[in-house]
């Protein structure tokens, strides 16, 4: 079984319009004007909320200003002719240094960390600025952030450092502590308000789902995903959660892709979430199920493991939730 289409989800530096972030720019911005924003900032909040859309936006509005085609702050987007965009988007900017795990959730090896720190020890070329974005902070091992520690502890002043960090998980302490943090939250109106102008640009409609209950749990970059995914099937996501996450892995077993399995672990929370609200009795059976379906997805793509078999003892255990 396979979709019609392939699932297309653009990349967060890819993105030109970001939505719904109007205060937290403006914050960023007037501290920035001030000379008052930190050199190490950690940008906390639940995966697909739109952190790192957002850093990117605020570094493009950084280095693009003196440049054509700079930031539009009045309409909150990066024009795609603007030079700094497209260094980036080949990540080619001389002051622009990227540092994140890959597509299988890899740890940030230590070896990306000390191609950090010749970089910092590098001079930029046509402005004094230097950023650096360490996006999934949360895959920092120990030797990396070790590795790290001594950049974002004497930072030179013309330095930034953004840290964005899946808040539902941990990150190190000694790199926590030697941060500025700032939460990024969203009541279920503005994230239904982001949903809604994000998939106006996938050309999608979603008039018959039930927003308000989906987002008092998840958020509208992991909504899009599976709404991605879902759009070519009959089920419907509001009513039929289970069948819609035993559809996403009938998809994975033929395509194979990692990013589905990402998406199919972020559905099997939220439906555990789900079940755990509306039935309290069961909560710690719910718990301790989507924790051991969650640790076979991690240890199946850590270890290489047997994915047949795996996909099966999540299977039953899914199944048995409705008996």
């Amino acid at each position: 079984m396979k979709p019609k289409k392939e699932v297309e989800i653009t990349n967060p530096k890819n993105q030109v319009n970001l939505y719904g972030y109007k205060n937290y720019f403006d914050s960023f911005k007037s501290l920035f004007e001030k000379d008052k924003l930190p050199n190490t900032i950690l940008v906390s909040g639940p995966k697909g909320i739109g952190k790192s859309t957002f850093i990117y936006h605020f570094i493009n509005y950084l280095l693009s200003k003196d440049e054509k085609n700079s930031y539009s702050y009045k309409d909150f987007k990066i024009n795609p002719e603007n030079s700094t965009f497209k260094l980036i988007q080949n990540d080619t900017h001389p002051n622009f240094f990227l540092l994140k795990n890959n597509l299988l959730n890899e740890d940030i090896k230590i070896e990306q960390t000390r191609k950090l720190l010749k970089y910092l020890n590098k001079t930029t070329y046509a402005k004094k600025l230097k950023i650096v974005l360490l996006d999934n902070a949360e895959f920092l091992n120990l030797s990396s952030s070790n590795s790290l520690l001594k950049a974002i502890e004497e930072p030179s002043i013309n330095t930034l450092f953004f840290i964005v960090h899946d808040d539902n998980t941990e990150i190190v302490d000694t790199i926590k502590s030697r941060c500025i943090e700032f939460k990024i939250h969203f009541t279920i109106s503005e994230k239904i308000k982001i949903f809604s102008k994000i998939i106006d640009d996938y050309n999608l409609d979603s008039d018959e789902i039930d927003l308000n209950k989906f987002f008092y749990f998840d958020t509208p970059g992991n909504f899009l995903k599976y709404f991605l995914i879902l759009k070519e099937s009959n089920l419907n996501i509001s009513e039929d959660l289970m069948s819609c996450i035993l559809y996403m892995m009938d998809i994975y077993k033929v395509k194979k892709d990692p990013k589905l399995l990402n998406y199919i672990t972020l559905f099997i929370e939220n439906y555990y979430n789900h079940l755990a609200y509306n039935n309290v009795v069961n909560v710690n059976e719910y718990y301790n199920n989507k924790n051991k379906i969650l640790y076979l997805i991690t240890n199946m793509k850590k270890f290489h493991l047997d994915k047949k078999n795996l996909l099966f003892t999540i299977d039953k255990i899914l199944k048995n939730e409705k008996k």
